[in-house]
């Protein structure tokens, strides 16, 4: 007689390889969103001057590096900073031949803050600045629309560009409604569609401020095009000492600044992705699912055998007054409903109205729903039939005739 050796048990937890299996579509995904937030962080730039567009340290065709290294070679000193302290320094240095360049591409700066910076010296350069620099340093001045790349001539006679014939006025355009009497204003680039112009020079006694919208002119990917080197180099070297002002987050006085003004450039695009990410895996795993499936039941217990069962329970743990209370709440419930009173309605409305409708002594309805407690069985029973013939009579009291 031969025996057949056992059967090997299975193998209840998946195997290491199945695992890695299934991790691996989650590690490639991670993988993938970390490279593309690394690529958005280096694009966007990791420090306040080298990626960000018009950067005087940004080689991109966004920055303006060239022309920043163009005025090196002609002798003009280039500065940059990114404190308001270290600006207003800089430039009181030697404020009659400093020209400060400001950048507020964030809008961290405050009136205060854009008047102490013209008054560190002579002539100062706002690079498309926003309604708060028009109004503390060109009052009357108001932006007015955006405008494409597109090359105009600067028809004006300012000696900067006078000579020139052609130049990108991509960037911005500014009107000039009403300024203050007594000073000088003149307007370059004009645009049409807009009715502003991509450069405005306001001269206030011995004070210059002008506003440049069109920086597509000084930004690397364009200062070869038509006369744009030449417009960038006339207008930013007038002086022998430029002061490159990249306000930061440092500078915003407390209380100031909003959460968008106060977050690196680089913090939105990777939310989104993050944000895409998710959904995306959502979409991915969710499709894996199929339709519900409906799962037969090994058992079906019947009502009658789970009440069965619980009286049992009640018998065999002598709980009289607790299985006795089970059957007051059903009639208590049952009562209420036939006799029209609402869900919240209490035990003595209940009683009250009972009684009203029997003629019964509300003391007797209420030592049989509440206060009677059975000393045995036969008590419990006749408790209980207590109980079947007080929803009976409500019944027959409550029937139409």
């Amino acid at each position: 007689m031969t025996t057949s050796a056992p059967a090997a048990p299975s193998r209840s937890t998946p195997a290491p390889r199945a695992a890695l299996r299934r991790a691996r579509p989650w590690a490639v995904l991670a993988a993938g969103v970390v490279a593309v937030a690394v690529v958005v962080v280096l694009l966007s730039g990791g420090d306040a001057t080298g990626g960000r567009a018009l950067g005087p340290e940004n080689a991109a065709p966004a920055g303006a590096k060239a022309v920043v290294e163009v005025l090196r070679e002609q002798g003009v000193e280039v500065e940059v900073t990114t404190s308001l302290a270290a600006t207003t320094a800089q430039a009181r240095a030697d404020a009659s031949d400093t020209t400060v360049v400001v950048d507020d591409a964030g809008a961290l700066l405050v009136a205060d803050q854009w008047r102490d910076v013209a008054a560190s010296s002579g002539r100062t350069l706002l690079l498309a600045p926003d309604q708060v620099a028009l109004d503390a340093l060109a009052p009357g001045l108001a932006l007015a629309a955006q405008v494409d790349d597109v090359a105009v001539a600067p028809g004006c006679d300012l000696p900067a560009v006078e000579r020139l014939d052609r130049v990108q006025g991509g960037g911005y355009a500014y009107t000039v409604d009403d300024v203050a009497p007594g000073v000088d204003v003149t307007t370059c680039l004009a645009d049409d569609a807009s009715g502003g112009s991509g450069l405005v020079e306001l001269v206030d006694g011995d004070r210059t401020v002008t506003v440049l919208g069109a920086t597509t002119a000084i930004s690397n990917g364009a200062v070869l095009d038509d006369d744009d080197a030449a417009f960038a180099l006339s207008l930013l070297g007038q002086t022998g000492h430029v002061v490159w002002y990249l306000p930061t987050p440092d500078d915003v006085p407390e209380g100031s600044g909003t959460l968008a003004s106060l977050t690196p450039g680089w913090v939105t695009p990777v939310i989104a992705l993050l944000a895409l990410t998710a959904v995306v895996a959502g979409v991915w795993r969710g499709r894996r699912f199929g339709p519900l499936v409906v799962e037969r039941l090994p058992v079906i217990v019947r009502a009658s055998e789970t009440t069965e069962g619980r009286a049992r329970l009640y018998e065999r743990s002598g709980s009289r007054r607790h299985a006795l209370d089970q059957l007051r709440i059903g009639t208590v419930v049952r009562l209420r409903r036939r006799v029209g009173l609402a869900a919240s309605a209490s035990l003595d409305d209940v009683l009250a109205r009972v009684g009203q409708l029997t003629g019964a002594d509300p003391r007797g309805l209420r030592h049989v729903l509440v206060d009677a407690d059975p000393a045995d069985d036969r008590e419990l029973v006749r408790l209980s039939d207590s109980l079947l013939d007080l929803e009976r009579a409500v019944s027959e009291a409550v029937a139409p005739r």
